[in-house]
């Protein structure tokens, strides 16, 4: 009888039950690695939520100009600075621990640095336009789209790597933020990047965060069968 169970264990798998193994442990690292991912929006949430709104309050204490004070500026920055820290660290750890995710984890440290790396040519890119003659006051418009876009742009990426298809449509809605919210002047562009930008984020969060209780939902009852 041990002789039977053990030619049963040794045996070739079929194709079918090859393709089955294959996509549950496909379905287990990626359940793994997306659990992470709400943590991602939290922190891009809170930071353009508060962010946005200091820049709004700011200006409207000083009705005179358009222009946020050197030290919202700074609190703002500080935020963005905390939230790509975070993106970073998490998109590092993301395949740590997994066997045999190599190129995963390769894809996690280029998703974690792609987000301070893009912010900070986007910074570049907008002094650069004023040395060349744009007007400063301008900054106040090019700044929140270009980072809307591009937060939208690294959202539906991060999306599609790992299956977080909820941050596909934050991407998609951060990419349309961005549109509309070039339209509109400081500081009502702020206010509206607060609340529609920052509180869209931390909705997603929670839904990707259903989502992925839902994934490994399915990979533990994958697992049972196959057991």
């Amino acid at each position: 009888m041990n002789d039977t169970s053990r030619e049963d264990e040794d045996a070739p798998l079929s194709p079918e039950q090859m393709l089955a193994l294959l996509q549950d442990q496909q379905r287990t690292v990626s359940g793994r690695m997306g659990a992470f991912v709400p943590w991602i929006l939290v922190a891009w949430g809170v930071a353009w939520f508060a962010g946005f709104l200091i820049l709004w309050w700011d200006v409207q204490q000083h009705p005179a100009t358009v222009q946020p004070t050197l030290a919202a500026g700074i609190a703002f920055a500080a935020l963005l600075v905390l939230a790509g820290i975070v993106s970073m660290v998490l998109g590092i750890g993301s395949g740590r621990g997994l066997r045999g995710t190599r190129d995963s984890a390769i894809v996690g440290i280029v998703y974690g640095n792609s987000w301070w790396v893009g912010s900070l040519a986007i910074v570049v890119i907008g002094q650069a336009l004023v040395q060349q003659g744009m007007d400063r006051d301008l900054l106040g418009v090019f700044f929140p789209s270009a980072f809307s876009f591009f937060a939208g742009v690294m959202y539906i990426m991060s999306g599609l790597l790992w299956r977080a298809y909820p941050m596909v449509v934050l991407g998609l809605w951060s990419v349309a933020l961005a549109a509309i919210g070039s339209l509109l002047p400081p500081p009502v562009n702020y206010l509206v990047f607060a609340i529609a930008g920052g509180g869209a984020f931390l909705l997603i969060a929670g839904w990707t965060a259903w989502w992925v209780h839902v994934a490994r939902r399915r990979v533990a009852a994958a697992e049972a069968d196959r057991a």
